[in-house]
C-alpha cells in the first residue's frame, strides 16, 4: 500500500514543472485624502512557481522584502516602514492556491501575509505565454485595517485604508 501511495505522490509532482521567475513589479498605490498619492514599488522579488499542462494549475509563493518598497519620499518610506511594521515583519508574501479562467482573464486566489497577518486574496489577471515564457499582469486591492495596521492621520489629513496592488510578473518555463 505504501509503494502505491508514493508511486502516485511521485507522478503527481513528476508532471508538475517548476517556472523560473526571471523579473517583474510590484506597485501599491493609495492616497493621502486632500492631498497626493502615494505609490511604493519594488522589483526586488522572489518567486517560486509550479505549473502542470495548464495555467489553473499554478501553485506557489510571490514575496519581497518590506524595506525594498520605494516611493518618491524617504520620509514617507520610513513612515510606511513603521506602519507595516517592518522591523517585525521583514517580508511581504503571497501564497498562490488556485487558479481558475473566466473568458480571457483569470482570478488568482491565494493568501497574503503582510504586517504578520495571513488573509485571502482574489486577484484578477491576465497570463501571456509566448515560446517559453509565461507572464503574468494583475490586480487587486486591500484594506490595511485587514493586516491589523490602522490607516495613518495628520492634522487634518488621513491615508485611505484601500491599498491597490498591481504586478508583473516573467517566468520562464522549465527545460
Amino acid at each position: 500500500m505504501f509503494k502505491l501511495v508514493f508511486v502516485a505522490l511521485f507522478a503527481i509532482l513528476a508532471n508538475a514543472s517548476s517556472l523560473s521567475f526571471q523579473n517583474g513589479f510590484i506597485q501599491a498605490h493609495t492616497e493621502v485624502f486632500g492631498d497626493s498619492n502615494i505609490n511604493p514599488a519594488t522589483n526586488k522579488i522572489t518567486s517560486s512557481l509550479t505549473m502542470d499542462e495548464s495555467y489553473e494549475s499554478l501553485k506557489g509563493t510571490v514575496s519581497l522584502e518590506t524595506l525594498a518598497l520605494k516611493s518618491d519620499n524617504d520620509k514617507r518610506d520610513a513612515n510606511m516602514y513603521e506602519l507595516l511594521n517592518a522591523s517585525l515583519h521583514p517580508n511581504v508574501s503571497f501564497e498562490m492556491t488556485n487558479v481558475s479562467q473566466t473568458n480571457d482573464e483569470y482570478t488568482i486566489e491565494g493568501n497574503l501575509t503582510l504586517n504578520g497577518v495571513t488573509a485571502p486574496v482574489s486577484s484578477k489577471a491576465i497570463i501571456k505565454e509566448e515560446g517559453n515564457k509565461i507572464n503574468l499582469f494583475g490586480n487587486f486591492s486591500i484594506l490595511l485595517s485587514s493586516y491589523g495596521m490602522k490607516p495613518p492621520k495628520l492634522l487634518f489629513l488621513t491615508v485611505r485604508d484601500q491599498i491597490d496592488i498591481t504586478y508583473t510578473l516573467n517566468y520562464t518555463k522549465g527545460e
